[in-house]
This record gives C-alpha cells, structure tokens and sequence, in this order.
C-alpha cells in the first residue's frame, strides 16, 4: 500500500488499479493470517496473565490461614484481608492494567485531529473544468488552468480541437502550464475551469515522465490487465523486438518471470517498454509527457514514427522539438499563460 501511495499518479495515468488490487489482495491474506497467529499468541497470554490475577488472590489467604488456625483471628478477618489485598493490588495495577486502551483513545484522538484538519483545509469553492467522454478527438473549450486558488492563471482561455489522427506537440517555455494541461486532460488536475473533451479511458493512454513499472512479469509490464489471451507471444516479442529490448527478454529470463523492474531497468528502458506497451494497446490517441529527457532525440523520432505507423494519434508535451515534420500541429504556451496554435498545411 506504501507502494501504490508513492506511485498514485502513474497508477491512475496507467489505469492499473485491477492488477494491483489482486497483488493487494494476495498481500492482505498473507496479513490476515499473520494477525491470526498474533491473535493465538494473545489469547495464550490472556490466559495466562488472567490466570495469574485470580490465582494472586489466594496470596491474603495463605498469609491470615496460619492465624486463623491458631485462632488469632475470626474468620471474617480472611474476608478482610482478601478485600484490602485486592483494592491495593488494583490501584497500583491501574496504568498497566488500563494502558492498552489509553493507547487506542490516544491514536484514535489524533487520528481525528488529523482528519479535521485536512478538511478544514479543503478548497470546497475551486472551479471545476468539466471533463467529457465524446468521440475521437480531443478538445479543449474556453480552458484556463491555475497554480491555486491564491497564484495566477497558468493557461487561459484554450480552445482547440485535435482530431483523430493528428500529431500535436505541445511546448513552450510555460513547463508548468504544460504540465497542469496534461494532468487536467488525464483527470487529475483540477484548478481551472473550462471543458475537455476527450475520448473514452479505453481509447486514450496517458505516458508520464516517469514511467510507472507494475510489479509483477514482463507480459505484465506490456499487455493490458485481461487482455493477457488476446495478444500472441509473437506479437509481444516483435514489438519488443522492434524497440530494441530483444536482449532484455533474455536478461531477465522470459516473458513470465517477476523482477524487481527499477533496479534492472534503466530509465530509457522502462521509457522504451512504455512505449511498446501502447503500440500493443493500440489506444486512439497517446499523452506523452517529456518522453524526451528519457529517450534522447534519435529514440524519440523512431518512438514517435512506430506510433505514427500504428495509427496511434499523439499530443507530445515537452519543450524540446525533434523535427516539425513528426508534428501536424503545434501548440505553443508562452510564459504569461498564452497560447498560439499553428497548424501545418496538409
């Protein structure tokens, strides 16, 4: 769960909540069979320490039976001095005996704290950007993106419309703006208002700058979460052969092996795996956020032409420009939140 906490975005860009909840699971059974056992451990102990407190009792009484045999003492003094043992032994046994549950009002306390915070620092009043489903293009309508409520507009007043089909290269000297643009298409970034319209979850894929590698084998890595039967092991190994990972098929043992991926893969590599993944997807449009600092100029233009080949439309936001030839548009955001969109002739 740390682990999909520190990766949440890439999570979401990539969608791949299903196989990690299985993993999720999986681990979850491990853990409730572990607290079990804990659980046994306790109830040993419970026996035992509950045992010890009734058996303690009896103390009072060997210590007064010599004294009532002789017949120092009335019966009732035994009674006495049972009582008086008991209330001294609970008063000095009342933090310990009491620590567990001042401990869970404790953690429970700041847990509360903790959460009234954060929804007192809620900002229940930002603007929405309206996100719509519809078609094969993407398009924005009058958007306008914002650091926070409290800073200035990174981009205003966008409206273009980008077909299927088209290459678009989104740049500038704005990083920021390019950034919020491709977080608020994917869904996940919300200062601003406006509309976006784009195509369904299952018809768009989003590449982050980071790659995001889901534990598990290499054909976990490539295919889709239940589309593992539809496509060959030919077909995966052509496209990783393709991009030039034949030898990593190798390395690593096989299409069905589970490694530890960021220590044995380079950066360029998960980037080039990324790529395959969505040649093998076979989205209608591909997001790629600075895939460049990753790939270098010459994997970024063959990347971009096998996407092209594979009728894979694309929106490629990074300031570095290639070759305008791989681009049918481009969309330039300037420092002050403006934009120009310059389309080539066909």
């Amino acid at each position: 769960m740390i682990h999909v906490r520190e990766n949440a975005e890439p999570v979401a860009l990539l969608r791949r909540e299903g196989r990690l909840s299985q993993r999720l699971l999986g681990r979850i059974g491990e853990l409730v069979q572990n607290f079990r056992r804990i659980t046994s451990v306790n109830r040993n102990l419970a026996f035992f320490t509950t045992g010890y407190n009734y058996l303690i009792q009896i103390i009072p009484m060997l210590v007064v039976a010599p004294q009532f045999i002789r017949g120092n003492v009335e019966f009732g003094t035994i009674t006495q001095s049972a009582i008086a043992f008991t209330q001294l032994l609970g008063a000095f046994s009342l933090i310990v005996n009491q620590f567990g549950s001042l401990s869970s009002f404790a953690a429970v306390v700041a847990r509360l704290a903790g959460f009234v915070e954060a929804v007192e620092t809620i900002d229940v009043d930002r603007p929405a950007i309206e996100t719509v489903e519809n078609g094969d293009r993407v398009a924005y309508e009058g958007l306008t993106l914002r650091a926070s409520q409290d800073h200035g507009a990174l981009l205003t007043g966008l409206s273009v419309s980008i077909p299927r089909g088209m290459r678009v290269l989104v740049t500038g000297p704005n990083e920021a703006a390019r950034v919020a643009l491709f977080r608020a298409t994917a869904g996940i970034w919300f200062r601003g208002e406006g509309r976006i319209v784009r195509p369904p979850l299952d018809a768009i894929s989003f590449l982050p700058q980071q790659p995001y590698l889901t534990p598990g084998t290499l054909r976990h890595l490539l295919v889709q979460a239940g589309r593992e039967q539809d496509i060959s092991d030919e077909r995966i190994l052509a496209t990783v052969r393709d991009s030039e990972l034949e030898s990593l098929v190798e390395r690593v043992g096989g299409l069905d092996v589970e490694r530890d991926w960021p220590t044995i893969l380079s950066l360029g590599e998960r980037q080039q795996l990324a790529i395959a993944r969505l040649i093998l997807a076979r989205p209608s449009f591909a997001m790629l956020d600075r895939v460049s600092t990753a790939l270098g100029s010459a994997r970024l233009t063959q990347s971009l032409q096998r996407l092209t080949d594979n009728s894979i439309a694309y929106m490629n936001f990074d300031e570095a420009v290639v070759s305008v030839d791989l681009y049918d548009a481009v969309l330039e955001i300037d420092a002050n939140a403006t934009w120009n969109w310059t389309q080539r002739a066909c």
